[in-house]
């Protein structure tokens, strides 16, 4: 196949998915965790005019604070809850941008596999099969620095405080990259002289320890659709080229 027909498959099945990806989390998900302080206070007040309605028992007095302080109690609970999920799902979604852009370069692998073997779901062995195959070098595709910081992230997410020695390694280097992924949002707008201190990475599935914003995960994705953009790219400077190397 030449690269016209590579550079078309880009544009017109691996591009689109990766440009919606963005978007719907940012548009169409996380607004579903807006207004949490409004919705906590509904949560208390509701949670006040049940135990206010609750049978009375006799002989005994009920104290209206105590019952506000539980019914504020729930509401916080709410609160906390639902502001841990919001990060969680903006640390799960960052993984998952990851792992659907090594999905989609190795689908580009098996139309241009023919008799040959595709690789793997896997960036390392992807990427060796491009330049074997393809003749494409992808570290050299703008934006692949984004990439590689992606898939450290997406490994931090899903295994945490591994213990492996390629994990522990992968996890500092994360660290040393973008140390205020593993510090709480605003902590250095209220304390900008307060030292850094390395906490175990623990519950990134959780909203803790790590800490994607929205602002980080827009970065995440425009690099990534700027990638893939670099790959049609590519292949249409070469498009009278024919595909693959054996």
């Amino acid at each position: 196949m030449t690269g016209d027909y590579l550079a078309w498959r880009v544009r017109g099945s691996l591009l689109p998915t990766v440009e919606a990806y963005g978007p719907c989390l940012l548009n169409d998900i996380l607004p579903a965790f807006s207004n949490l302080e409004k919705r906590a206070d509904e949560v208390a007040d509701k949670e006040y005019t049940r135990l206010g309605a609750l049978p009375a028992i006799d002989d005994c007095d009920v104290d209206m604070g105590v019952l506000a302080e539980q019914a504020q109690g729930k509401g916080l609970a709410f609160y906390e809850t639902m502001v841990a999920m919001r990060q969680a799902t903006l640390n799960l979604f960052s993984a998952g941008l990851f792992h659907l852009t090594e999905q989609k370069l190795t689908e580009l692998c098996h139309d241009a596999s023919f008799r040959m073997e595709p690789p793997d779901t896997n960036l390392e062995k992807v990427s060796a099969w491009y330049k074997r195959h393809l003749r494409l070098d992808l570290e050299q595709l703008q934006n692949w620095p984004t990439i590689e910081e992606l898939r450290l992230l997406a490994n931090a997410v899903k295994h945490g405080e591994g213990t492996t020695k390629r994990q522990i390694r992968e996890r500092q280097l994360l660290r040393e990259r973008r140390p205020e992924l593993f510090e709480y949002p605003g902590t250095r707008r209220f304390w900008p002289d307060a030292p850094r201190t390395e906490r175990p990475l623990r519950q990134p599935l959780g909203g803790e320890d790590l800490y994607v914003t929205d602002e980080v995960f827009t970065e995440y994705a425009t690099a990534t659709v700027g990638f893939f953009q670099a790959l049609a790219e590519y292949f249409e400077a070469h498009g009278v080229e024919q595909y693959p190397n054996p």
